[in-house]
């Protein structure tokens, strides 16, 4: 199984659009059999995927409770079907927040393994695993990344996105160097301002960075007020395009 993690600590980048695609895109449409984890507290992944339970288990459970760390669930116990028949989900809800404050209160040296422990258990079961992290490097981001084997970093145009991707880039190398770090352009718009940063990001700024960008559609900003992965619910639309062309790029490359 490849881990993937997605991630940014800009809002509004298309960072749940671009993993949520990715998955669709792997498990509905190329066959793989795909976990998706959800990192992020907010829980929009667990809505696209129809699993948000606001009171129920999943990413908190696996990490603090898991029977590797003495606990009473196994990885298995608190996977959820979807009405996909090639994703499965590992869902999360606001609980996440409490289970990094008791990470850090805790002081055993593998609390960062605990993620990528429980993974073996499921190993030979999925093709991939897609993991839509949180904005923040806290516990649980931190767990995903030392269980990654590749991270995608979603970016746009502006100076102050490049200095975040500087900056992840940075702190991901410390947490794990043997992972594949890969910017996406995404909300390429076709102007001046748009193609010249795509260029510098492309040959000039040092990033792996993947060939297709990823056009700006509005039809994307309805599929996140539909709660539908992009590719179901448009799937012609320019930006659905694009991520298959991302998901061609990443299965040759991860």
């Amino acid at each position: 199984m490849k881990t993937i993690a997605v991630m940014s600590p800009k809002g509004g980048i298309g960072k749940t659009t671009t993993s949520d695609s990715i998955a669709y895109i792997l498990g509905e449409e190329q066959g793989k059999k795909v976990l998706v984890i959800e990192g992020d507290q907010q829980g929009d992944t667990s809505e696209t995927f129809g699993c948000y339970e606001p009171e129920g288990i999943g990413m908190s459970e696996l990490i603090e409770n898991h029977v590797n760390v003495g606990g009473r669930f196994k990885t298995n116990d608190l996977i959820r079907a979807t009405e996909f028949s090639h994703i499965d989900i590992i869902p999360a809800n606001a609980y996440l927040m409490q289970t990094d404050m008791n990470l850090l209160m805790k002081s055993e040296d593998e609390q960062i393994h605990r993620l990528r422990n429980a993974l073996q258990e499921v190993n030979e079961v999925y093709d991939y695993c897609i993991c839509d992290c949180g904005r923040l490097f806290d516990m649980v981001v931190i767990n995903i990344l030392v269980a990654a084997d590749a991270v995608i970093v979603p970016v746009k145009v502006g100076g102050y996105e490049v200095k975040a991707l500087q900056s992840i880039s940075e702190q991901i190398g410390d947490i794990n160097p043997d992972i594949k770090i890969k910017a996406i352009l995404t909300m390429r718009q076709k102007n001046k301002t748009s193609l010249e940063f795509e260029d510098w990001l492309k040959d000039a700024s040092g990033f792996d960075v993947f060939v297709t960008p990823v056009r700006r559609s509005v039809i994307a900003e309805r599929a996140t007020i539909a709660m539908q992965p992009l590719p179901k619910f448009s799937p012609r639309c320019i930006t659905s395009q694009d991520y298959r062309n991302i998901v061609h790029e990443l299965m040759r490359e991860v």
